[in-house]
């Protein structure tokens, strides 16, 4: 619970808030009700590469793996405009019950984590996409020009977006 309202402070520093209009892609949320739609991990391998950008107020840098025994793991470090690390991100991507979840730890530049020792943050599956794949607060959409948006939920009201380029 605690590092749940660390990271809700932190994020809400470096982030200003975002309009509905404003909004690059949809961030959806689950309902107790909503099944988690059929998906294997190859279903997002086109996330596959490092990417390059911009979000939270700050430059971003994701790396993930291509598809391994029904995972994708990547990397995340976020940069303040000054040049010195945020925070990182070390997630993974995983086949769970037919359908994906996505894994996520936060840690800060001195790579203390975030959350306890046994604890991560889970986003399961709310839908996909042929370029775009939306878990439960966090959404990954492929545009028409290879760049990708990201965007996350990070509260109630507020939501951060990143806009990223292939950096392959």
């Amino acid at each position: 619970m605690r590092s749940g309202i660390l990271t809700i402070f932190l994020l809400l520093v470096f982030v200003p808030a975002a309009s509905a209009a404003d909004d690059p892609v949809e961030v959806m949320s689950r309902s107790d009700t909503r099944a988690a739609p059929a998906a294997r991990i190859e279903d997002i391998a086109w996330l596959s590469g490092r990417w390059l950008g911009t979000g939270l107020g700050g430059t971003a840098e994701d790396i993930i793996a291509p598809p391994s025994d029904g995972q994708m793991m990547g990397m995340f470090r976020h940069s303040k405009a000054d040049g010195s690390v945020n925070f990182y991100e070390f997630y993974v991507f995983a086949e769970k019950d037919g359908s994906l979840t996505l894994r996520l730890k936060h840690f800060s530049p001195l790579l203390s984590g975030w959350e306890g020792r046994d604890e991560f943050v889970e986003f399961p599956l709310v839908a996909i996409g042929e370029r775009a794949a939306y878990f439960d607060g966090l959404s990954y959409v492929l545009n028409d020009d290879g760049s990708l948006t990201v965007g996350v939920r990070l509260d109630e009201q507020q939501l951060g977006f990143f806009h990223y380029e292939s950096a392959d």
